[in-house]
């Protein structure tokens, strides 16, 4: 079992990855960003989206990519208050930067402050950001429809053909961008965590989103011990739910007890091959998927 858990993390792909700075030096990773690449690499996967939720990452990929070659590290944006919110001006100036993928807001969406989801992290490890969360951020207007703006990041993801996942919006939220990105042929939306307290999404949301074509992304971090929120079987009864060819593997682990991330991937395959999830299934969801997300099957 071991042994075939470290063979599926050559050729993975994880979509929700971590680097060092994340929120503060003082909430430690495993490694630092280049140690994150070169790990990567060493254990053959085939890259990782790297996320942080209070700067974008081009400039961090960039030089990551100068001095680590032979895996696709991708840079990100999240739509968060600190670097404008949900324009698409913000999103346009960061492809122009490299961007390839986007992450709708998350601690300063209205969602998560509503239910003290991550921004109860940020207001406790960095106060000063307070200010930035004084009025969260929906998709969602007075009307009950998406914003224009939420459509025209939508637009400009499709046309830069780059990567989208919702974030920390609400259920409801998510449904109304998954619809919206099935009308305009957009294929490369992931609904983040659905399971988590700072989405907390429907069950019948999670279904309507993935009927309309979105893929639903299941972490390691919601099953881990400080988490605890979803037991792996719970995430293996998903799969047999919506089809593994609707969802997507991620670790989303960070802070001063999180291994190395590819060492993550590979526990969480071995818990999955344990549930009798077949080695074909998890490849599909840690390979396929999300390097056709990526790529866009190129």
């Amino acid at each position: 079992m071991q042994q075939l858990s470290r063979e599926l993390l050559v050729g993975a792909f994880d979509l929700h990855t971590h680097g060092f700075p994340e929120i503060n030096l003082g909430l430690g990773m495993a490694l630092d960003d280049f140690e994150q690449a070169e790990y990567a690499k060493s254990r053959g996967m085939a890259g990782y989206v790297l996320k942080s939720h209070i700067w974008p990452t081009m400039d961090r990929v960039y030089h990551i990519r100068q001095r680590v070659d032979g895996i696709h590290v991708v840079p990100s944006i999240v739509l968060n208050s600190i670097v404008g919110g949900i324009q698409p001006g913000v999103l346009e100036a960061a492809v122009l930067q490299g961007c390839e993928a986007v992450f709708f807001p998350t601690w300063t969406s209205a969602n998560d402050l509503k239910n003290g989801g991550f921004s109860r992290i940020i207001r406790r490890e960095l106060p000063s950001l307070e200010v930035f969360m004084k009025e969260g951020l929906s998709v969602i207007g007075e009307t009950g429809a998406l914003t224009p703006d939420a459509r025209d990041v939508l637009r400009v993801a499709k046309e830069a053909e780059i990567l989208v996942s919702t974030g920390h919006l609400s259920g409801k939220e998510i449904v109304a961008l998954a619809q919206e990105a099935d009308r305009i042929g957009f294929r490369r939306l992931v609904i983040t965590h659905p399971d988590s307290n700072s989405v907390g999404a429907s069950d019948e949301e999670i279904i309507e989103a993935a009927r309309c074509g979105a893929f639903i992304e299941w972490t390691l971090h919601g099953t881990m011990p400080k988490s605890q929120r979803i037991k792996p079987q719970k995430i293996v009864e998903w799969f047999q739910r919506l089809g593994p060819e609707s969802c997507v593997l991620t670790t989303d682990v960070f802070g001063p007890a999180s291994l190395p991330e590819p060492d993550e991937l590979q526990m969480y395959f071995g818990i999955l091959l344990d549930l009798g999830v077949s080695a074909e299934d998890i490849k599909l969801m840690s390979h396929t998927n999300p390097i056709s997300l990526v790529t866009g099957g190129n």
